[in-house]
């Protein structure tokens, strides 16, 4: 095999199992959110979060313990039972998860929106509307 063919090959490999690991990830971060395991979401998190839940403003950049408390509280607060994962987009090192949680008659709308980094995937923003 020539020189060409191997560096393409073990190329796409890479590339095939760096995407695979983090589609690992996100699904770990949905079940997470689907089980309401907020002890396992805390290593997801970045070491700065930007938290926005319905109609609070936009808040201050939230540590990771924070973040994770805030949603739990959350979750708490308006009964969520699961959340739906409707699209995960990835563009470079960014990926976007978009979701629906369930609360009862209710539905909330989940947006993240993780950073690729040297850890794994790690979530720097999230939205609930």
């Amino acid at each position: 095999m020539s020189t060409i063919r191997k560096i393409i090959l073990i190329l796409t490999l890479f590339i095939s199992n760096t995407s695979l690991f983090a589609q690992k990830e996100t699904e770990l971060i949905a079940q997470n959110l689907q089980t309401a395991n907020f002890s396992n979401l805390l290593v997801f998190w970045n070491t700065e979060v930007e938290l926005t839940i319905l109609e609070q403003s936009n808040q201050k950049l939230s540590s990771p313990q924070e973040a994770n408390q805030q949603l739990q509280s959350f979750f708490n607060n308006k009964s969520i039972v699961g959340f739906e994962k409707n699209a995960e987009r990835t563009v470079g090192n960014t990926v976007y998860i978009t979701g629906k949680l369930i609360a009862g008659l209710s539905k909330y709308n989940l947006t993240l929106l993780l950073q690729e980094t040297k850890k794994g995937l790690r979530i720097v923003s999230v939205r609930v509307s």
